[in-house]
């Protein structure tokens, strides 16, 4: 916390004694690391070791090349709650489209995409999968 206070970093998510802020965190862990890796519990050092190389491919994959739904506005209508989308959109590219990010970011980002294949990142993802 001193650390995020001392160098301007706000917090957005689990909040001290908000036990459901988790939920937050955990999302992700369910859409992409449960899906990848099930949920088994992995033991000893060539697990670790594997799942580290299984991680190194697929932040690319899932960052660059899978599209998501980001939740614009949620109003509520009487009884219902009613959630307006953005378009789907990768992380990489909601970054390039943020005017929060230099220029120079957004020039490796994009060298990144031209050069990355989704073929050849699954290869590997499941290879270390199996």
């Amino acid at each position: 916390m001193q650390y995020c206070a001392s160098h301007d970093i706000k917090f957005t998510r689990s909040r001290p004694y908000h036990k459901n802020d988790q939920a937050w965190i955990e999302q992700k862990n369910g859409s992409v690391v449960r899906r990848l890796v099930g949920y088994r519990r992995l033991k000893g050092q060539i697990a670790v070791d594997t799942f580290a190389q299984l991680y190194a491919f697929a932040r690319l994959f899932v960052n660059f090349f899978q599209p998501s739904f980001k939740l614009k506005e949620k109003v509520r209508r009487s009884r219902r709650i009613v959630k307006h989308y953005d378009a789907p959109q990768t992380p990489c590219a909601r970054l390039l489209s943020s005017n929060d990010i230099s220029e120079q970011v957004k020039a490796r980002l994009h060298d990144m995409t031209e050069t990355l294949d989704p073929l050849l990142l699954l290869d590997p993802i499941r290879d270390r999968q199996r």
